[in-house]
């Protein structure tokens, strides 16, 4: 597969958290500003639109690990067990 450039990575990390949010009928967001670039694609974080937009604690998801966007448009979902440079490190 071709690599694809960082609007396409976004995209397909937005439709991801589209799906994870769908299962808990919540509404979930890009954090833009923690995205990441690393040699394998990008690393985006995400939270849930009522904490991103009021900062309430309740509204703070917990357990969400960020999502690699890899170059060849492969998308993982990181786990929470370490850090995301950890995780991208592991195969």
């Amino acid at each position: 597969m071709a690599a694809i450039d960082f609007e396409a990575a976004r995209h397909l990390a937005q439709t991801r958290i589209a799906s994870h949010a769908h299962l808990g009928q919540d509404e979930f967001v890009l954090v833009p500003e923690h995205t990441r670039e690393t040699a394998r694609g990008w690393v985006f974080f995400y939270n849930s639109r009522e904490f991103v937009e009021t900062g309430n604690a309740s509204a703070m998801l917990a357990g969400n690990g960020p999502i690699l966007v890899e170059r060849d448009g492969t998308v993982i979902d990181l786990p929470t067990h370490c850090d995301w440079e950890e995780a991208i490190r592991t195969p």
